[in-house]
């Protein structure tokens, strides 16, 4: 392959990380971008992002001999009282200014990492589809969501691409499923046999390979995708792949979910008990019907993580 040139913000980041030495191990060139450019240094050259207020031309000025676009650059957790205005100003107007700049100036693709989020909320009956109605219910999946529409208006000729992904796991992860790791680690008993609830996980090398494959196959311009392992997984199957790893058994027992329910409301973790306890299964099988190839047995890919 003649050596082309991928532009990455957010190239710090969990999921940018990887990609940007995934990318660079199939012959790509790197440029990493970041509005803060002392904290990017994982690729040969780094650029400023300009920020939100900035005009068209200093987008257009750091797409300069690129070939394509990833945008991984997002604000997931504003705890501020403007935070609906600064998810506005990082998580839409950015990447759809940064769109308009990529239609004038590249060749290739721009790819879009957006959010299960912006389909639906965290909690979510019945499986997940891109054909469903998208219904966010925060300002996080609402901005993302009209940073979708805004790049489908400004790039005409459809060289793009929308992914969707669910909760991405993999080493040094951290969140929920860092804090049931955690968990996990402890030689107790615990109680989360009888939660049933079914969620959609991603492996972060999987959804790097997402990226890829869109880059490479025109089957996915103009399209937007949700990207999963193809089964959903409950606690216990996760807490259980983490003790199977470290040569221990699962030692999981049931208790009442009203008793856990309200020990989460009392300790103040509510949010993260429902999302972890709750059900969102999502399909990723338009996306696998392009080329992709989803993990297929997650609980032995947290199993491999863990170990």
């Amino acid at each position: 392959m003649a050596s082309e040139t991928v532009l990455i913000t957010g190239a710090t980041g969990f999921v940018g990380v990887e990609l940007t030495s995934k990318l660079k191990s199939v012959g790509y060139d790197v440029i990493t971008a970041a509005r803060d450019d002392s904290n990017a240094g994982h690729g040969p050259e780094i650029a400023r992002l300009p920020s939100p207020d900035e005009p068209d031309a200093a987008f257009e000025a750091i797409l300069a001999g690129v070939d394509h676009v990833v945008h991984l650059a997002a604000i997931a957790h504003a705890n501020l009282e403007n935070a609906t205005e600064v998810y506005n100003s990082v998580n839409f107007v950015l990447p759809v200014k940064l769109a308009r700049a990529a239609d004038k100036t590249i060749r290739g693709k721009f790819v879009f990492m957006s959010s299960i989020r912006a389909q639906c909320a965290s909690i979510h009956q019945g499986v997940a589809l891109e054909t469903d109605e998208p219904k966010p219910t925060d300002d996080y999946g609402r901005a993302k969501l009209k940073a979708e529409i805004g790049i489908a208006e400004v790039m005409p000729r459809r060289n793009y691409t929308i992914l969707r992904p669910v909760l991405v796991y993999g080493a040094g992860v951290k969140g929920n499923m860092a804090a049931l790791m955690k968990l996990a680690a402890l030689p107790i008993p615990l109680p989360f046999r009888s939660l049933v609830g079914k969620r959609s996980l991603v492996d972060r090398s999987s959804l790097c390979n997402a990226v890829i494959h869109c880059l490479n196959q025109p089957k996915t311009n103009g399209g937007t995708f949700i990207v999963a392992d193809t089964s959903p997984v409950t606690v216990p199957q996760i807490v259980g792949a983490m003790r199977r790893a470290k040569k221990r058994r699962s030692l999981l027992f049931a208790c009442p979910v009203w008793v856990m329910d309200a020990l989460a409301s009392i300790t103040g973790q509510r949010g993260r008990w429902d999302t972890l306890s709750g059900n969102l299964v999502a399909s990723s099988k338009l996306l696998q019907s392009t080329g992709w190839q989803a993990v297929e047995n997650t609980p032995a890919e947290i199993e491999k993580l863990v170990g």
